[in-house]
């Protein structure tokens, strides 16, 4: 429970120090704990169909928005990148939108420590 009340604290604090990136950014951004703590800015949302309140609610991302050929790689790359070598990861999928429809995204997944935990950072855009 400690635990709980500690991601639910530590995004509280990054949704307010980075609302002007997401604000701002003409890319989506999302911050992930786990599939439970997450973030997102409403562009990310948007490119999804979904608004920023059901995006953070869902339980589960990618294998509800990545095409399944490519969740293997996304998964692959946040193990590795956030949690094992520490460093950025570039690549593309296929993302699948609310509605069934699919776009190319590419996104860049950054680790990110903070007070202990690690999160990755997501920017992610849709490839034309």
């Amino acid at each position: 429970m400690a635990e709980e009340h500690e991601h639910v604290q530590i995004l509280k604090e990054l949704a307010e120090q980075f609302q002007p990136l997401f604000q701002k950014s003409p890319e989506g951004i999302y911050l992930y704990i786990d599939e439970v703590h997450k973030i997102c800015n409403e562009r990310f949302a948007r490119m999804l169909g979904l608004t920023v309140q059901e995006w953070e609610a869902m339980d589960g991302f990618v294998n509800k928005h990545a095409a399944e050929e490519d969740v293997e790689l996304i998964v692959n790359n946040y193990h590795t990148h956030i949690h094992q070598t520490l460093t950025p990861a570039h690549f593309r999928f296929t993302a699948i939108r609310k509605d069934g429809s699919k776009f190319k995204a590419e996104m860049d997944m950054i680790p990110f420590p903070w007070r202990g935990e690690m999160l990755a950072f997501h920017f992610v855009r849709e490839v034309k």
